[in-house]
């Protein structure tokens, strides 16, 4: 018997996974299309809006310890600047279970053109400081892992850490 909580537990895929993961990405596609013309009439351009440090708010990494699924996301911060998040947790059974915790954080912190850019694996083992990326999701493909790695690498909450991928 499998427990929900076992880090070596292995999820590949179901049809329901790979469903819930098309169903995101069309809702994210209709949603960036919708959103192409909001700069182009000029909102949101002045630079003059709060520069609170979203990293504070929202980190771009976030990965829990152990080898679980990672998501890779690409999105657009209300001041136009492009980020890139890595993102990991222990309990997601699928990638999909990544994303749909951490695209609605991206959407109400005013993030657009919000994109799963692909998944795999992460390990993070804090007793020896590393991190390794590796591995694809069924759902969203390979993440492009030097990306992912490049991300953890400038992340204040792993200095000090190997990362490999």
């Amino acid at each position: 018997m499998m427990s929900n909580n076992n880090d070596t537990e292995q999820h590949t895929t179901n049809a329901q996974d790979l469903q819930d993961a098309a169903n995101l990405q069309v809702r994210l596609s209709k949603l960036n299309d919708n959103e192409q013309g909001l700069v182009a009439d000029g909102s949101n351009t002045d630079g003059n809006e709060d520069t609170i440090d979203n990293d504070m708010i929202l980190p771009a990494v976030s990965i829990d310890e152990g080898a679980h699924k990672y998501v890779l996301i690409t999105a657009t911060s209300s001041s136009n600047l492009p980020r890139t998040f890595v993102y990991s947790r222990r309990n997601a059974k699928y990638h999909v279970n990544v994303a749909e915790e951490i695209v609605p954080q991206l959407e109400s912190h005013g993030y657009r053109n919000i994109r799963v850019a692909g998944g795999g694996r992460i390990l993070r083992n804090d007793s020896e400081k590393k991190i390794h990326i590796f591995g694809y999701s069924y759902g969203f493909g390979k993440a492009d892992h030097a990306v992912a790695n490049e991300v953890v690498e400038q992340s204040v909450n792993y200095r000090g850490y190997d990362v490999s991928w």
